[in-house]
């Protein structure tokens, strides 16, 4: 016993040693992690395990490890098994729903993830990846209510408070995401993921000279962020300096290539630069990825109309147009390429419906609008989302109503809490003469993306209610939180003059007309504002704008009307009874 005792205690220092040095690898290599430097995890880890450290402690650090490096082979080799060591329990389940998210494999990552719960609350950032899992998976209203229990774990926590915010941007409003990633600034001031979302936001919200500084201080910490010179691209854009918004997407290292909205600014660029040939390629393939996508579609088709390819305009979009929630801007595009196809008579029907709508009037359903539903795939379902929209359009169109209902309960119970499902189940109410009952749900999925087409709807469903100043206290506070877009501003625009209050009608669209892109002409705007120019006396102004829309579109009644009326005003009687003689012989004259 007496030699058993004494080689023991030979044996001490080495094996306390070897302890030791285990110990001192883990943390190296828990700090390398910190840091977000795989590489240098991988090697202190292996270093620990070859100093004794059990497999089981060292399983889910080592895994995350080769997540940092997205080697998910050799990830799954030390997570798949589920074998931690009990106080690695919940990180290394939290790490195999890492795991099993980058690999597409959602109801797996579920599962991960409810293991790491198991008998634990959770850290912040284990509650934000499930937030986010759940949003990706279209339960928004519980990836809400995760964010909230993240802030919970932690109220400081970046990650948690950069998250809430994009939710904020999303359901509130720029202007209310701001504090969100300024709180979570002040937590960690040079964190590049942060001040992204926070310069986007500034950006969007036409602090420009606030988003510049925020851009100016990334480059600092990483003089070659791909992100920071592709907000930069955007601002120069938007003041117009295309050539130095071309430069500045260079300096992304094609790192946005992929990314659509960098893609719709490549467009628009090489269609400032009248490059239309690679404006139509670009587009294109951003239109095959957002097939629904308004914007996406009419710029495409401009850049068609301009590199000579009409006919294709209208056999791409010529079935929708005839469609009768078919938008105006739509219609114009059609209308425009039957008349370069010298096809007169198949162009003024559309252009005129392009131009029926009052101004401020109810307008037209348009379900599965792009932005408004997050297209999230079931393999061969019937009923997977990017199915039921075109299905519940057609069912819609036909007046199917009770079928329509019934399919999108149907939705309703299979994908709780959906906003985008909510939004569905809206248009269906909104169809069936409810304006209330969709009124619910549009509010309720505002709480998640409140964006304008989803505001229209919200305007459309006071105004058959009768509230018509909720309608427009919704736009308002609409347009405060989102201070640059020109469409809430046309809108509100649009009602002013409606209710004959001709001086806030003519800023709002003035400043609607300022926001639009390469677009085209809009010949409802223009008259308009033709029409509250020659109300406050500036008949050159009124002129200018008659002329303007009138040129965009020569069959358009109401163009030609406003034009004959300001040649009147102005004195010009002749050329004002040519006009009108013209207006009678078009459709509606």
């Amino acid at each position: 016993m007496a030699l058993v005792a004494l080689a023991l205690i030979a044996m001490a220092p080495p094996l306390l040693a070897a302890q030791e040095g285990a110990r001192t690898e883990l943390t190296e290599g828990r700090e390398a992690l910190q840091r977000g430097d795989g590489v240098a995890a991988e090697v202190a880890l292996r270093r620990a395990l070859d100093a004794g450290a059990p497999p089981q402690s060292v399983a889910a650090l080592l895994g995350e490890a080769y997540l940092q490096q997205q080697d998910y082979a050799n990830a799954r080799q030390w997570l798949g098994q589920g074998n931690f060591a009990p106080d690695q329990r919940r990180h290394g389940f939290h790490m195999l729903g890492r795991l099993e998210v980058a690999e597409g494999n959602l109801d797996a990552a579920t599962e991960a993830f409810d293991k790491a719960l198991k008998g634990d609350p959770g850290t912040a950032e284990l509650w934000v990846d499930i937030g986010r899992l759940r949003y990706r998976t279209g339960r928004h209203h519980q990836a809400l209510a995760a964010a909230d229990e993240a802030l919970k774990r932690d109220p400081k926590d970046p990650r948690a408070l950069e998250f809430r915010g994009q939710l904020a941007r999303d359901g509130e409003g720029l202007v209310a995401a701001l504090p969100w990633f300024e709180k979570g600034l002040k937590s960690a001031p040079d964190d590049l993921s942060l001040l992204g979302e926070y310069a986007a936001t500034l950006g969007e919200a036409g602090r420009a000279k606030d988003m510049l500084r925020i851009t100016r201080r990334m480059i600092e910490l990483d003089g070659e962020n791909p992100r920071a010179f592709y907000l930069q691209a955007v601002l120069a854009a938007r003041a117009g300096n295309y050539n130095l918004a071309r430069r500045l997407l260079w300096r992304t290292n094609d790192r946005f290539d992929d990314v659509p909205a960098a893609m719709l600014l490549e467009g628009i660029l090489e269609m400032r630069a009248e490059n239309w040939a690679l404006a139509v390629e670009m587009l294109d393939e951003l239109a095959r990825r957002q097939p629904d996508n308004p914007r996406v579609t009419l710029l495409l088709g401009r850049a068609m109309l301009e590199n000579g390819d009409a006919s294709e305009v209208i056999a791409r979009y010529g079935l929708t147009a005839e469609q009768a929630d078919a938008s105006p801007y739509l219609l114009t595009l059609v209308g425009r390429a039957y008349e370069a196809m010298d096809d007169r008579a198949a162009a003024a029907p559309l252009l005129d419906r392009a131009a029926a709508p009052a101004p401020g009037g109810v307008r037209p359903l348009a379900v599965g609008e792009a932005g408004e539903l997050a297209l999230f795939r079931w393999g061969d379902d019937p009923a997977r989302l990017d199915a039921a929209v075109p299905r519940l359009r057609k069912l819609l169109g036909a007046g199917q109503m009770d079928e329509a209902q019934a399919f999108v309960a149907q939705l309703e119970e299979r994908f709780a809490g959906s906003a985008d499902i909510e939004v569905l189940a809206g248009d269906v109410a909104l169809a069936r003469g409810e304006a209330g009952r969709a009124l619910e749900l549009y509010s309720s999925a505002a709480n998640i993306r409140r964006s304008f087409s989803l505001v229209e709807r919200m305007v459309t469903a006071h105004r058959l209610l009768g509230q018509g100043r909720k309608a427009r206290e919704l736009l308002r506070a609409y347009l405060v939180q989102h201070p640059q877009d020109g469409e809430a501003a046309e809108y509100l625009g649009y009602l002013a003059a409606e209710e004959g209050q001709w001086p806030r009608a003519e800023g709002l669209l003035r400043f609607a007309k300022a926001q639009r892109d390469a677009g085209g002409r809009d010949p409802l705007l223009y008259a308009t504002l033709a029409d509250a120019a020659l109300r406050r006396g500036d008949g050159q102004a009124a002129l200018a704008d008659a002329e303007a829309g009138f040129t965009s579109q020569r069959t358009n009644r109401r163009t030609v009307l406003t034009l004959a009326r300001v040649l009147d005003a102005a004195g010009r009687k002749r050329e004002a009874d040519v006009l009108l003689a013209k207006a009678k012989r078009l459709p509606g004259g």
